[in-house]
């Protein structure tokens, strides 16, 4: 499904919904160091990297992955 911008969709309704009910910051709090498609796409709306966590994420085949929380002021 690449290249429909489903993702960059979900990603503006879900700041559209947030801003619908008050909220002032969207979060999300477990993105993949190695997800560079995600990545790319939060920091293209404007979403900004909080820091690292490092080994954050247990993959299937038992490995640990660093995190990396985003946020946006909505």
């Amino acid at each position: 499904m690449r290249g429909k911008h489903i993702g960059e969709k979900l990603v503006l309704d879900s700041m559209n919904i947030a801003k619908e009910n008050g909220f002032l910051i969207l979060q999300y709090n477990a993105v993949v160091e190695t997800n560079h498609a995600a990545r790319h796409l939060y920091e293209k709306l404007g979403f900004k990297q909080l820091g690292m966590i490092p080994k954050g994420f247990k993959t299937k085949a038992n490995q640990f992955e660093n995190i990396c929380p985003y946020y946006i002021e909505l």
